[in-house]
């Protein structure tokens, strides 16, 4: 059989780092390295734009595809264009939102939704298919019906993440050198853990596999590390510095291969700072950069996340990484019910620190978190509009006039991210020069954002009408 496996392009008025980086579709590359004895190909929307002519060329027998809360819409409209190009055309659909609310994939162009880890899942429903026998007993999927969703049994997470198959990239290497994070180019991406040991209650990342870990032998990450076609390496992990034994096993692994990579990472700032001689052990080796929740200058909203830090804590932990020469990209989160003295408090905290490369995302209760039930009748942004669920537009009421909150992030990244003598002075490890392409593209991107957060309080508005159409 043919399978052609879809990865979606970013939807209009989306904000975010679609502007910043375009990186592997890694979980359509394990998907398809599970996929044995047949014949499969992946579309990248965002870099490849004719689908139609792609199903006519074909001419698959089964179109796979997965997204984010954001790309729901984009993903019934790709499965609707595979049944209109051939109507026996076995539609499937999986990943992150797929796993937390099936539900939002009650669709006619959709056949199938896979909940949960997809790979040995996609093996079982190819053997059912390739059969023509039922799929109803294969573990952790769902039917969209015109009488709503029909479940298969559910299964408990439990995989053996040595033996996954590695991702096969063979299948997107034209792309190789088109990938990028935000100055990382090329860049590729790895996933050593699955799951997440912490328990933040905005993040659905550990209700996921159920507050389950299931991490890679260092022998098994330093096999992918010596075949990946980039110097630079991406681990999306949602948290790769956590555990000290292992972190010291893989560094040995590393420096016994002589492994030559520079790596970019999550890391917990609690962790950071109670591990100075791993974070310098592991620049030694390729760290150049860590993404780290620092989340809000506030301790007691450090405490209500449920974040195991406090914000001094947090500074300690950028000087560590700065003194070893480790770039932080840091995260935060703007509570709905900030002023303008919280705002001018988060732009001091990052002048002070010395933060360049930020994200600043108004906290948004996502469907399968903690805390969603706890604002689902809050909601200014319905469900139904899952393009603004970006984590850059506000869902829920904002103190502030909703015109003036979005000024707000925006002339922080106006004053502290699109200034290049800033970034110069700071001395970034991972900074190529003002006037280079690298950061020209970057600059270019953030201006997007900036004009897209200007008028971030019309889109609402602007989506429905598209919708409506004239």
């Amino acid at each position: 059989m043919k399978v052609l496996l879809v990865r979606p392009d970013p939807p209009p008025f989306t904000i975010g780092l679609k502007d910043l980086m375009i990186c592997e579709p890694l979980e359509l590359e394990y998907v398809a390295a599970g996929i044995k004895g047949h014949e499969v190909e992946i579309f990248d929307m965002i870099l490849e734009k004719d689908l139609p002519g792609k199903l006519r060329s074909f001419k698959p027998d089964i179109v796979g595809t997965s997204a984010y809360i954001t790309g729901v819409n984009k993903v019934k409209a790709i499965c609707r264009a595979a049944k209109s190009s051939s109507p026996g055309v076995v539609t499937i659909v999986g990943g992150v939102q797929a796993t937390l609310v099936p539900e939002d994939f009650q669709d006619p162009g959709i056949d199938i939704v896979v909940r949960g880890e997809g790979v040995r899942t996609i093996s079982q429903l190819m053997e059912c298919l390739d059969r023509g026998t039922s799929c109803e007993d294969v573990p952790n999927l769902a039917f969209p019906d015109k009488g709503g969703m029909r479940f298969s049994p559910t299964a408990a997470l439990d995989v053996d993440v040595d033996r996954l198959p590695l991702p096969n990239r063979d299948l997107v290497a034209k792309f190789q050198r088109d990938y990028y994070y935000l100055f990382h180019q090329p860049v590729s991406i790895m996933k050593t853990t699955f799951g997440c040991p912490h328990r933040c209650t905005f993040c659905f990342c550990w209700p996921l596999t159920g507050g389950r870990v299931f991490r890679r032998s260092p022998a098994s990450i330093a096999d992918e590390l010596e075949v990946v076609p980039s110097k630079d390496v991406y681990i999306v992990d949602d948290t790769f510095f956590f555990d000290p034994g292992h972190l010291r096993a893989l560094h040995g692994e590393i420096t016994r291969r002589g492994i030559d990579k520079r790596y970019l990472v999550y890391a917990q700032a609690d962790f950071v700072a109670r591990n100075p001689d791993l974070i310098r052990d592991w620049a030694e080796v390729g760290l150049i950069a860590c993404i780290v929740g620092l989340e809000t200058p506030f301790d007691h909203e450090l405490q209500n996340y449920r974040k195991q830090t406090t914000v001094a804590v947090n500074t300690e932990a950028i000087r560590i990484l700065k003194n070893n020469r480790v770039d932080v990209y840091g995260s935060f989160i703007v509570d709905p019910g900030w002023t303008e003295r919280e705002f001018a408090r988060l732009e001091d905290d990052i002048r002070k620190t010395g933060l360049y490369y930020i994200v600043i995302q108004p906290l948004t209760p996502l469907p399968g978190t903690e805390i969603f039930r706890s604002y689902a009748d809050s909601l200014v942004i319905p469900r139904s509009q899952y393009e603004l669920w970006d984590m850059q537009h506000a869902v829920l009421p904002t103190a502030l006039p909703l015109r003036t909150f979005y000024r707000q992030i925006h002339n922080i990244y106006l004053r502290q991210c699109a200034n290049p003598w800033r970034a110069h002075a700071l001395e970034l490890r991972t900074a190529p020069p003002v006037f280079s392409r690298k950061y020209l593209r970057l600059l270019a991107g953030g201006i997007r954002i900036l004009r897209s957060l200007r008028k971030a309080h019309r889109h609402p508005r602007l989506l429905e009408r598209r919708r409506a159409g004239p």
